[in-house]
């Protein structure tokens, strides 16, 4: 699909570029493409569909080639016939209300047959899984339900290459391994996936490409990978809190009243699966209380001065030089904050609401998009500040990480059920019935 040579790209307002000397053929087949957070891989991923430099006021010098052809020769949209791609947060990429709406309006611009559509739309939701999803507004959904739609919409035009960027982050532990085990049997379809977490996907690629801080560190066969190991919080627990979450209703989803007893100094995870209310019962309990601080799934919610710097200053007089090592931001300190890899402004928000000194600290998905530094530096701030007497809860479909927490609760249908200990990950049909083991499988979660 792609032939680099001496391939450089910065935007005018970075003195630095993002990728350096980037040489690389890629082939057909499955294609990983890995690195640390903010090293390349989104912009590289953004060059592979013209993206970048034909929707940005990129700088690129070497020679791009796609499919054949210099990436200058092809007229706007046309790649996009053979190139699909879903980007790391699919909310960037709908623009219609409802589902079909979105996968219409995918194939009208790719100028399919009227006549085809109809059909077309059926059978891309059916292979899916996702024909209840035809009628449903997107912005009612959840973020891993979006992320299955988006999904749809760039297998809907039928191309010959797949780009994928995180996309297994906001799914459900079993719908995961069912998106990987329905991705393998297209065998005549060539992938490229961004992915820090090369273990849920098995022995699925063929080939690894690493990016290390803009250059290509690795250009190999694929070999599979271990998980990460984390550890659980050991901070003393001490007196409780009550926390209301009011009821929501939206759509055909009804999230119900709850009374949330913490303890300071825990750590608590909440699982379930895709679109069961787990965000939304975050939203509900930041909206009505102000002692929780929460970081979002889309960081850029919290956003709103000019550079790292200056959002993780304002406010307080705390000195911010320790969230700077602790995210590894010190580089990007005089960046605008929208200028950031989303995996450093997710790092950026966790900072940001780490500085803020409430009483809990809320996460939602906070391994999204984080490589195995980054994830640890994650862990160690969430035990930090649990020692120092605050309360830690986040949402998360990672069960590695979901083994700092103390206590767990799960979530389906708008019912949060808990707490749990570790006897959680004794039954088995607890886990079965939330999809966070696969039948015949062991939860690899805690050892």
């Amino acid at each position: 699909m792609v032939e680099t040579e001496s391939l450089h790209f910065r935007f005018p307002e970075s003195s630095e570029a993002i990728l350096k000397d980037v040489t690389v053929s890629v082939r057909q087949g499955r294609t990983m493409l890995s690195g640390a957070s903010g090293s390349g891989k989104s912009t590289l991923l953004a060059l592979f569909n013209r993206l970048y430099p034909e929707n940005c006021d990129g700088i690129l010098d070497g020679r791009l080639e796609l499919l054949g052809r210099s990436y200058d020769d092809y007229a706007p949209g046309e790649i996009n016939q053979q190139v699909g791609t879903v980007f790391q947060d699919p909310d960037t990429q709908f623009v219609m209300e409802r589902v079909e709406e979105e996968l219409i309006f995918t194939l009208e611009n790719l100028s399919a047959p009227v006549s085809d559509i109809e059909q077309r739309v059926t059978e891309i939701l059916e292979s899916l899984q996702l024909s209840d999803y035809r009628n449903r507004k997107i912005d009612s959904l959840s973020g891993g339900q979006k992320q299955r739609i988006a999904v749809a919409c760039a297998l809907v035009g039928r191309p010959q290459w797949l780009l994928l960027d995180e996309p297994l982050t906001h799914l459900d532990p079993v719908t995961a391994e069912e998106f990987v085990k329905w991705l393998d049997k297209m065998k005549d379809l060539n992938v490229i996936v961004v992915e820090h977490r090369p273990h849920l996907w098995g022995d699925y690629f063929d080939w690894h490409i690493e990016l290390e801080r803009g250059c290509v560190v690795r250009h190999e066969s694929f070999r599979p990978v271990e998980d990460f190991a984390f550890v659980k919080s050991n901070a003393s627990l001490s007196a409780i809190q009550r926390y209301k979450v009011k009821e929501v209703r939206r759509d055909s989803f009804q999230l119900n009243e709850t009374m949330l007893h913490v303890r300071t100094g825990e750590v608590i995870a909440i699982l379930g699966p895709n679109g069961s209310g787990k965000s939304t019962f975050l939203r509900s309990l930041t909206e009505h209380d102000h002692r929780v601080g929460l970081v979002p799934q889309s960081p850029e919610h919290l956003f709103f001065m000019n550079s790292v710097e200056r959002e993780l200053q304002f406010g307080h007089e705390t000195s911010i030089e320790t969230v700077l090592s602790d995210m590894e931001l010190h580089n990007q300190r005089f960046l605008h904050p929208l200028s950031l890899s989303h995996g450093q402004k997710r790092r950026l928000a966790v900072g940001i609401q780490s500085l803020s000194n409430k009483q809990l600290l809320a996460f939602d998905e906070p391994t999204a998009g984080q490589d195995e530094a980054s994830l640890h530096a994650l862990e160690a701030l969430m035990k930090r500040h649990a020692e120092q007497g605050q309360t830690i809860l986040f949402v998360t479909h990672d069960l590695s990480f979901a083994n700092i927490a103390n206590t767990f609760y799960l979530m389906k249908d708008g019912e949060l059920s808990g707490p749990f200990g570790d006897e959680l990950w004794q039954n088995t049909e607890r886990l079965l019935d939330y999809r966070l083991q696969g039948r015949g499988e062991r939860c690899h979660s805690m050892t």
